[in-house]
């Protein structure tokens, strides 16, 4: 279920080093960017999202012009209100006045509280900065995409194991991210086992030790993320399969460890956008630590940036990226995805 632990391999620290190289170089670049922006739009519609569990899903796509070129960014705020006061904030800011990729971020991150808000404008920037120059991410990076491990991931339930195998149907051969009830019995958490196809159980800072020594004992190659802290010493087997989402809002979040969990998953959403998000994942790299890229229920241009992302930095990794289906679309479930740059440039078609 590890891919061999996706980054822990006989290169080592070079897997580290390289991703790391990647990281830093691809911000470096996309910070430089010109850009020209003209006129700016948000579009606010709630997506039918089948698999959303509280009816259609707010959402929003911001929408940047200029030179003849449109770039768009995905909010995710949780409500309409958060989409509608998105897009008042965005439209106070004098945006033609950046000149640079690295000026909007800048102007973001004085103007906009909310990382969701930051996240959506640096990334239609970075859109139409790219659509501008004719260029695409794995250009600026130096790098090939590369066919994207991904698991499917599901809210906690009362019945895992029966959702899991429904899940299972389309593919039995994916991996599972799954929302964990540290309620779960034994037989429960066995039966999990029993399935092969778990990666991840999201714990989402719930439960406590027992639980977790309870499901590495039972689940042993399973990531855990998101745990409760502990002042107690973790087994070494545990600590080797603890992974951190929530707690990490920046790369400063990372430096700020007091002890190494073995992964992270990196949200350009959670932590404010790309460049943050390229940040975190070069100072993980210098601290050994895997990465994989996780979402934050897109539903359009944001679902393909963070699978775009994935197969630049973290292709082996249990990304958390899999296809959304809107009303009426059944997803696409591959044994991996293949992001393909758009033609002419940008995130997106």
């Amino acid at each position: 279920m590890d891919e061999a632990s996706f980054a822990r391999d006989a290169r080592g620290s070079s897997v580290h080093e390289r991703r790391g190289a990647r990281a830093r170089t691809l911000a470096v670049r996309l910070r430089a960017l010109p850009l020209r922006v003209q006129r700016v739009h948000c579009a606010i519609a709630p997506v039918a999202v089948p698999s959303y569990p509280d009816g259609p899903r707010p959402s929003s796509t911001l929408v940047l012009e200029g030179g003849g070129a449109i770039g768009r960014g995905e909010h995710v705020g949780w409500s309409d209100d958060v989409h509608t006061g998105f897009a008042a904030r965005v439209a106070s800011l004098s945006l033609d006045a950046c000149t640079t990729v690295g000026e909007t971020s800048a102007l973001a991150r004085a103007r906009l509280d909310g990382s969701y808000d930051r996240a959506a404008l640096e990334a239609a920037a970075i859109d139409l900065a790219l659509r501008q120059a004719a260029t695409d991410l794995p250009t600026l990076a130096d790098a090939a995409p590369q066919p994207v491990r991904y698991v499917l991931s599901f809210e906690r339930v009362a019945d895992p194991v029966a959702r899991a195998r429904r899940e299972l149907t389309a593919n039995p051969d994916l991996e599972l991210k799954i929302d964990a009830d540290p309620g779960w019995s034994d037989a429960v958490l066995g039966a999990l086992a029993a399935l092969e196809r778990v990666a991840v159980l999201d714990f989402k800072q719930s439960g406590g030790r027992a639980a977790y020594l309870r499901a590495h004992r039972l689940l042993p190659d399973v990531l855990l993320e998101d745990p409760l802290p502990d002042a107690a010493a973790w087994p070494a087997s545990l600590c080797a399969r603890l992974a951190l989402d929530a707690p990490i809002t920046s790369a400063a979040s990372v430096a700020a460890l007091t002890s190494r969990p073995a992964a992270i998953n990196v949200k350009p959403s959670r932590v404010g956008g790309v460049l943050e998000a390229l940040d975190v994942v070069a100072a993980c790299a210098e601290r050994g630590i895997d990465v994989y890229l996780g979402g934050m229920f897109e539903v359009g241009v944001g679902r393909v940036l963070v699978q775009t992302l994935a197969s630049l930095l973290s292709p082996d990794g249990p990304n958390d990226v899999a296809p959304i289906g809107r009303a009426g679309e059944i997803p696409p479930r591959p044994s991996r995805l293949v992001p393909q740059p758009p033609p002419g440039g940008g995130i997106a078609s």
